[in-house]
């Protein structure tokens, strides 16, 4: 059955190929340490899984789980944001749980890119952060991550074409797959980039995504206009596979 167009690029995925050459290896007998997937192998702890098996008999849980269903949940990210990072966020404008971080990137795009757009990301990067691009019919420029630059990229050699052609920025530190980190310094960098364009922006783990349209983070303790900061909750507790997803995002045009 022939594909869409918009899949070609797609046809391919690092998880996908590391799965099988990691089944081959068991298959023929070899130990292996799995460093593929980041999926986490530390136990849930007990409180966790207590609350879990508690709302499986809660009838009210059984239900489609609809925007004023979350309420509970988004009031609760929105209080563990401001005990985190000292920001207040509005949990009926500013919170939105999604099914997981990979959803997120790879949808955001759907959401702030037009055919022909271009999206700034890292090179290397996360896989799903080139898929939401594809998928949404932009292009994407590539940002090397150099060890001569501490594995951050110099926005300076952006060109000024490609600037003005860009509808979002991906910044995500801690970075995958080289594990470094961005200071604090180099995360402020981008606002007046970000300020002087149409561009935005995100972060995951916790990334910053930069989206050039009408979306605001908080960060360092002040506004970041036309930016998202993604957080997995799932990673801190260990249950991966039970992923909440905290996205601190302002829907309307940022004053």
């Amino acid at each position: 059955m022939p594909i869409a167009d918009r899949l070609a690029p797609l046809q391919t995925n690092v998880f996908a190929d590391m799965d099988r050459a990691k089944a081959s290896a068991i298959a023929a007998g070899q130990a292996i340490i799995d460093l593929s997937l980041g999926s986490s192998d530390l136990p849930t702890p007990p409180h966790v899984l207590s609350a879990i098996a508690e709302a499986l008999h809660d009838p009210q849980t059984h239900g489609y789980a609809l925007f004023n269903s979350t309420k509970d949940f988004r009031v609760a990210a929105a209080q563990w944001y401001q005990e985190k990072f000292g920001i207040g966020v509005d949990p009926d404008t500013e919170v939105l749980p999604l099914i997981g971080s990979q959803e997120g990137t790879a949808h955001l795009p759907l959401a702030v890119m037009n055919p022909g757009d271009i999206a700034l990301l890292l090179d290397p990067g996360y896989p799903s952060h080139v898929g939401g691009v594809y998928l949404a019919g932009g292009s994407i420029y590539p940002m090397p991550i150099l060890a001569e630059n501490n594995f951050l990229p110099v926005l300076a050699d952006i060109p000024d074409a490609v600037v003005a052609k860009a509808t979002m920025m991906v910044l995500s530190y801690p970075h995958n797959p080289t594990t470094a980190s961005a200071p604090l310094s180099f995360l402020k960098q981008p606002l007046p980039f970000v300020s002087s364009t149409t561009l935005p922006w995100f972060t995951i783990f916790p990334t910053l995504i930069y989206t050039f349209r009408a979306i605001r983070c908080r960060l360092c303790s002040r506004p970041i206009p036309k930016s998202q900061f993604l957080l997995s909750f799932s990673r801190f507790p260990s249950p991966t596979i039970w992923a909440a997803f905290g996205s601190a995002m302002r829907l309307a045009t940022p004053s």
